[in-house]
């Protein structure tokens, strides 16, 4: 198998080091070494060895270095490895004949290597994305027999980003990148999952064996994909917020299939579908995608929706299992008929949804206070659940009428041959946007303090905190500060506002300004009827997704009352701790031992904090935390000043780049162009004094794109690498029209 493995790299033109091959009926014959200069490998090419269900690795004898003079000696001695105590107990074990054993030996020029190694093109623990790089000093059997110090490097083909472990980093960018590509050139002639062994002289790579990874079951892949969900739950998220949104998706998708079903069988049969909407790895959260998948394929016209939902969601890799889900016919009847009539209903019941919301959230204030008991806090966290759970899943059905009136709309605009201006243009039609009301109270806040007297003040302040106050940067994440749990964020929110009366005031004048909402396509009936449609579904997509924000400052204060409970009684050492327990950790009655498994998680956190934030992950089977020991992150660098993305907020602007990685530090965005990942509702606060906002993920139905046109503020999302690319301090110009950004001059540059 190896012999052959070789021969088929050799012809499709990788660096394989000279050899020649002696075969198993030619063992007992003289071997001419004339031709043969320098030291050599011999090692064993089993008719057996490297398949896909067998691998015989270290079974054989393997020698490195051998002089021409032993060359024959070593074959021989190859050839008798067959008969080694080890391959005989192995045949047993994997109830193997041995008559059926056969082996050739390879003889190949040895490289005397600087670097070598082995590269997994996917991570045999079970990650398929992640391609593993082993690389020591010297030869590769140093490695192997633990003899050198190795260097392990774990590269994301998704993200193409890695990190390393080890003291020490031996390979560098270049040649990672290098065994990259190469081992994808591999893969397209042996198949996906390969081990891969390589050394490198004077930093020339060559490829000395191929073998299948034996290990990996990848029938059943598990697909971890950040896309939308990240602009709530950016990098480490805390074990609460993880398992209150695992139990909120769940929950919330289950209500939705039977709205649309009203099949308590049906919905049954998908319950581990249902309770896996999400998952979490290295404490970061990601929508299980594949099951997503398979639960729009229950709706009507799946493959017309799942493409607009991959649009509005920034879905970047859009292929699928595009097998059909088998529904039986009055069933799939029903569901057409019901999905309809959800869809022809949306306005009515958001209505009806808004309503309701105000009464649960006027009875929970009116409920809460701060001398609750644990027990009264589970009480009225069960009944608050019962009720939301109860009526939210009609803002699934909300989004869905958003996404597919949403994507009419562009698709008609593109048959008109009109511009994503023109796209643009139509959405800043909505009116009073509900996620713009924060910050038009904050910047009236901020512009009327001086200008009322004290006590007008500190009511509009008051009343802020009441509507408000739950709405800030990385709001879903239950362990963020907002402004109803410290006032204080507030205070100074305002006076950074003020820093600037001017700016202030032409901000406060632009947000209460009247909008033009006249269209340019006035004579045009079906683009207008589609319009009306897709903002009524944006409206009130946003006014959810304020209120969400509320049900969230619900449940953080719930669990704050317990851990100041738990902070008397001794079972925590400080308030903040909570965040490190999970939803059922805090009302089991019988667990005590809060501290010693919150003292395990925040050093395990401490290393989660340290790997790479990854857009994708792709387990064999079930996802898991990484298993961290020294990590050195390697940035990615690419050199490029001209990028594109797609335009969500018309206009140009000039300004000097402020990269965004934590948005918990103080943060001066006067006239920046901010340049981050993403953003979430929160990001309203800093887009306010921007100049601009450049984003790596989002759509145009994105918090980024619709704040930023309410705002005036030119915007630009689905950038790839900007985060990479552009660094604080260069001078950038965006073309908000055009999605075309440029680096006028480096920070570095004079």
């Amino acid at each position: 198998m190896k012999a052959e493995n070789l021969k088929l790299l050799k012809d499709n033109g990788f660096n394989v080091p000279p050899f020649t091959v002696v075969k198993w009926d030619e063992r007992d014959a003289d071997i001419d070494t004339a031709p043969f200069r320098g030291k050599y490998a011999i090692r064993s090419s089993c008719s057996l060895e490297d398949s896909q269900s067998d691998s015989f690795a270290g079974q054989f004898n393997t020698y490195l270095n051998v002089d021409v003079f032993d060359i024959e000696k070593k074959v021989k001695e190859c050839f008798e490895s067959v008969h080694n105590k080890n391959v005989v107990d192995y045949l047993k074990e994997r109830k193997i004949p041995e008559e059926e054993l056969m082996m050739d030996v390879i003889i190949q020029q040895m490289v005397e290597s600087d670097y070598s190694g082995v590269l997994f093109t996917s991570n045999p623990q079970g990650i398929i994305n992640e391609s593993v790089i082993v690389a020591g000093k010297g030869l590769g059997d140093g490695i192997v027999e633990d003899r050198t110090k190795a260097c392990t490097y774990y590269y994301n083909l998704t993200d193409r980003i890695y990190y390393y472990e080890g003291s020490e980093e031996y390979l560098g960018s270049d040649l990672v990148e290098e065994l990259i590509d190469t081992s994808g050139k591999i893969k397209d002639v042996f198949g996906e999952y390969l081990d891969i062994e390589f050394a490198i002289k004077d930093n020339v790579i060559y490829i000395l064996q191929v073998r299948p990874i034996t290990t990996l079951n990848t029938d059943n892949p598990v697909i971890l994909d950040n896309s939308n969900i990240v602009e709530s739950y950016p990098r480490i998220s805390l074990p609460l917020t993880i398992s209150f949104v695992k139990f909120v998706y769940s929950n919330v998708f289950k209500k939705e299939a039977f709205r649309l079903t009203k099949n308590e069988k049906l919905v049954a049969a998908n319950d581990d579908n249902f309770n896996n909407m999400v998952g979490s790895a290295n404490a970061r959260l990601y929508y299980k995608i594949s099951n997503w998948y398979t639960l729009i394929k229950f709706l009507p016209f799946d493959r017309f929706i799942i493409p607009i939902w991959q649009d509005m969601l920034g879905v970047k890799n859009k292929t699928y299992d595009n097998t059909k889900i088998k529904i039986p016919f009055f069933t799939k009847t029903k569901t057409y008929f019901y999905t309809f009539h959800e869809l022809k209903n949306v306005s009515k019941n958001m209505d009806m949804l808004n309503g309701q919301f105000v009464q649960i959230n006027e009875y929970f204030y009116s409920h809460f206070n701060e001398n609750m008991s644990t027990a009264d806090v589970k009480e009225l966290y069960e009944k608050i659940k019962k009720e939301i759970l109860d009526i939210w899943d009609i803002t699934l059905i909300n989004d869905l009428y958003s996404f597919i009136f949403t994507g009419l709309l562009k698709k008609r605009l593109k048959r008109k041959k009109l511009s994503d201006e023109a796209v643009n243009d139509y959405i800043c039609g909505i009116s009073n946007i509900e996620s713009l009301k924060p910050i038009k109270a904050l910047v009236e806040l901020a512009y009327k303090k001086g200008k009322v007297s004290n006590e007008e003040f500190n009511t509009m302040f008051d009343n802020y905190i009441s509507l408000y106050g739950d709405r800030n940067l990385e709001e879903l994440k239950l362990e963020s500060e907002t402004f109803r749990t410290n006032r204080k964020l507030l205070e100074e929110k305002i006076e950074q506002y003020r820093s600037d009366m001017n700016k202030l005031e032409t901000i406060y004048k632009n947000l209460n300004e009247a909008k033009n909402t006249d269209s340019k396509i006035k004579d045009d009936f079906i683009t207008r009827f589609i319009l009306k449609r897709a903002m009524t579904g944006i409206k009130n997509r946003e006014i959810s997704r304020l209120n969400r924000s509320r049900i969230y400052g619900m449940v953080r204060s719930m669990f704050l009352q317990a851990a100041r409970n738990f902070v008397k009684e001794g079972r925590l050492d400080d308030v903040r701790d909570v965040f490190y327990l999970e939803v059922e950790e805090i009302f089991d009655d019988n667990n005590t031992n809060f501290k010693t498994i919150i003292n395990e998680r925040k050093k395990d956190y401490k290393s989660y904090a340290k790997l790479p934030d990854y857009s994708r992950l792709v387990f064999a089977s079930e996802e898991f935390d990484k298993s961290i020991r020294i990590i050195n992150k390697k940035e990615k660098t690419v050199d490029k000043d001209l990028l594109e993305g797609t335009p969500t907020s018309n206009g140009i602007a000039e300004g000097h780049a402020l990269v965004i990685t934590d948005v918990n530090k103080k943060i001066d965005t006067k006239d920046k162009i901010l340049i981050t990942k993403m953003t979430d509702p929160g990001w309203v606060f800093l887009l306010a004094t921007a100049g601009g906002i450049i984003a790596e993920k989002g759509s145009i139905l994105s918090h980024t794109a619709i704040i930023s046109r309410e705002l005036k503020i030119p915007s630009i999302v689905g950038v790839e690498n900007a985060t990479d690319i552009i660094k604080t301090g260069d001078y950038v110009r965006m073309d908000a029209y055009k999605g075309k950004i440029e680096i006028i001059r480096k920070r570095d540059d004079k």
